[in-house]
């Protein structure tokens, strides 16, 4: 599941489909978010979803080197499914600084508070930079879930946190391709 410069279009070249490329991500996007109720949505990451992400950059940096495309291509890496790990971002909803301040006070630890059931195993996320972050905040954040083995397609989003708790399915076809990828090769 690698991603190499050869991927990704220069960004003049990708400003031509952009419009189209952006209409086919949010297509994607949308089928494989999961809404864990009015303050946080989950996206499962794929190939395409990465893809997308490091395009993007590539497309509002202006990049043209190939080692700054190397180095986008690095820092996104770590969101691809592989290895027995499925990625995901989390998104946390405010509608302004106030609500976001209300959010940040009544959710405290919210990243270490996301787990996938998978069959009958509870897998808790992983945050991209660890479990103790102390006072940072950020409405976005990703995880990542070792599966340590387990392959059912049976998946749960579990939110279990002292004051937001959530439980949703993820359908079936999403969930065969989120084992699925997960059990690629890195």
């Amino acid at each position: 599941m690698q991603i190499t410069p050869a991927d990704i279009l220069l960004w003049n070249e990708y400003e031509k489909v952009r419009s189209d490329r952006i209409k086919r991500i949010t297509e994607i996007k949308k089928r494989r978010r999961i809404e864990l109720g009015d303050r946080l949505g989950l996206l499962f990451e794929n190939r395409d979803t990465v893809l997308h992400q490091i395009q993007e950059m590539v497309y509002l940096d202006k990049l043209t080197k190939t080692s700054d495309i190397e180095e986008e291509i690095k820092t996104y890496y770590t969101w691809l499914p592989c290895n027995g790990k499925v990625k995901a971002t989390l998104y946390i909803y405010a509608k302004d600084e106030k609500d976001l301040e209300n959010v940040f006070n009544t959710l405290p630890g919210i990243y270490n508070s996301v787990f996938l059931k998978v069959g009958r195993k509870l897998v808790q996320g992983e945050p991209e930079n660890g479990r103790d972050q102390g006072h940072a905040f950020s409405t976005v954040q990703p995880l990542t879930f070792d599966l340590e083995g387990e392959k059912s397609t049976d998946i749960e989003v579990n939110v279990l946190h002292e004051n937001y708790k959530v439980k949703v399915k993820v359908p079936e076809d999403l969930a065969k391709e989120i084992i699925e990828e997960a059990y690629t090769e890195c």
